[in-house]
């Protein structure tokens, strides 16, 4: 599945129209939650997918027609069917998916990316208010976006209505406990889709040695905001070996904090395989907001380091969200492998799953308690 990053690139440099893809309502089961998206060009070429493969061909000839007549229209798919009773395709994925196609020119797609990039860069998660369908002769457009976050429409959205407006904003709170299987209402002939956004997973990376290299690869292809420190002087060819990453310098770890900013969306991994530094590094992100900090190196060397600073008389505030020795245990060995460790671990905390097996899991999959939040 094409992470969020890509869509939003595909909608900012779209130079002909394409159409936006979006899963808006699900009932029973589906391969991607609500808000699931794929940009369709008019060569036919896309970008992400919201299934398995299965409704992308069908989808792709919607589009053509929405592309054509420039009206959004809303598509039903019910996979509930076991045998080829479905629209022929005999998928059996046990859910109803309804998935809004927007034919998006110029300035349109830019204003969606720009609103899809806002809530990916915000400090908690957002809810999108999206027009999908309207009464014969109703003024408000299809399509219509507003962005709510903090208990108001964010500057971006193009929304229509202070009535309207109002409406949305004091139900966009309920849009959390719907946030699996999206929420639809209805307004006075004016049916709104909610869908929750939330930010980027930020990853701070405290070194940048070889084993660096495949975290950040492997965080950019999941569309997280990754940050890599190093205490050396920044040089072109430096910040090269991290495609995707930013790179700033920290000459002194003491005043990491200075360096890059640190917040309760940020998780942090210390491994410049540097004792010293590493030690400055862990004090300083325990004292910080971040809610994960994972170190990397045997469990002996964490309790040195906690020890350390305890004999100097500072106190270790945030101990629980210390992960060491760093990462799940799944076996493997090299760089590469460890980098999946690390990634599974992060992911799992930073969005409260178990990091168990889905098998033994009873709960819905699309569903978690990481947005277990209210829009304020």
């Amino acid at each position: 599945m094409t992470t969020p990053r890509a869509i939003i690139d595909a909608l900012a440099t779209a130079t002909e129209p394409v159409v936006l893809a979006t899963v808006v309502r699900i009932t029973g089961s589906s391969y991607g939650g609500v808000g699931t998206r794929m940009v369709i060009c008019p060569d036919g070429s896309t970008v992400g997918i919201v299934s398995g493969g299965c409704l992308e061909a069908d989808l792709a000839e919607h589009a053509r027609q929405v592309g054509a007549s420039g009206k959004a229209k809303v598509v039903t798919y019910d996979t509930r069917a076991d045998d080829d009773a479905a629209w022929g395709l005999g998928l059996g994925c046990n859910g109803l998916i309804e998935v809004l196609l927007e034919p998006l020119a110029g300035d349109a797609a830019k204003s969606v990316a720009r609103i899809l990039e806002k809530a990916r860069n915000a400090d908690v998660p957002s809810v999108l208010a999206t027009v999908i369908a309207t009464s014969a002769g109703n003024p408000v457009a299809v399509g219509s976006h507003a962005l709510i976050a903090h208990g108001h429409i964010d500057a971006t959205s193009e929304w229509p209505g202070a009535g309207l407006a109002e409406s949305v904003v004091r139900d966009s709170g309920d849009a959390f406990a719907e946030r699996r299987r999206g929420m639809v209402r209805e307004y006075d002939g004016v049916t709104v889709a909610f869908e929750v956004l939330l930010p980027a997973i930020r990853l701070v990376i405290c070194g940048s040695g070889p084993d660096v290299v495949p975290l950040v690869r492997s965080g950019c292809e999941l569309g997280w905001n990754i940050t890599v420190v190093d205490h050396r002087p920044l040089e072109h060819a430096h910040a090269e070996r991290f495609p995707g990453a930013t790179v700033v310098d920290c000459p002194d770890a003491k005043h990491l904090a200075d360096a890059v900013s640190i917040n309760p969306q940020t998780a942090a991994v210390v491994m410049s395989h540097h004792y010293a530094r590493d030690l400055e590094y862990m004090h300083a992100l325990l004292a910080s907001q971040a809610s994960y900090i994972g170190m990397l190196g045997p469990r002996a060397r964490t309790e040195r380091m906690l020890a350390d600073i305890a004999a100097s008389g500072q106190s270790v505030p945030g101990g629980e969200r210390l992960f060491a020795p760093v990462g799940l245990d799944i076996g493997g060995e090299g760089p590469d492998a460890i980098a999946l460790a690390i990634l599974g671990e992060v992911s799992a905390v930073m969005t409260r799953a178990s990091a168990g097996h889905l098998r033994d899991r009873r709960s819905a999959l699309h569903s978690s308690p990481a947005v277990e939040a209210t829009v304020r």
